[in-house]
């Protein structure tokens, strides 16, 4: 695929507010869109949302969680969330050396993030 095209694609999805699209399209194509001539093609969000990525990949904040952990900590979100906190304690004592990571924390919800301490504190 052209980089126009790509460019193209990654504006039409960032104005469409699909922002998982528009970072997906950007990994992509990372070193074609570090050219001046092309990052300047971008519209305004996608060039937000380029800015944080850079960010993330100089800091190494990109790398902190798998996809994987990812999945883990949205599902004790949403158990949660449901009310079912047997299967959320489940998942938390399974895991547990992943709710010591900062970023981590960072990925769960209030609600969920104050649970979680509260585990936390009865297990010690």
């Amino acid at each position: 695929m052209r980089i126009e095209t790509t460019i193209n694609l990654i504006n039409h999805y960032s104005n469409e507010n699909n922002y998982s699209k528009v970072r997906s399209l950007i990994q992509k194509e990372w070193k074609y869109l570090n050219e001046y001539k092309n990052y300047q093609l971008l519209n305004s969000n996608a060039k937000q949302i380029f800015k944080i990525m850079q960010e993330e990949a100089v800091t190494g904040r990109s790398n902190e969680l798998t996809q994987a952990e990812k999945n883990i900590l949205n599902l004790v979100n949403q158990s949660i969330r449901e009310m079912r906190l047997p299967y959320a304690k489940r998942i938390f004592l399974e895991h547990n050396r992943l709710f010591e990571k900062p970023a981590a924390i960072q990925w769960l919800t209030s609600d969920a993030r104050f649970i979680c301490e509260s585990w936390t504190k009865a297990k010690q």
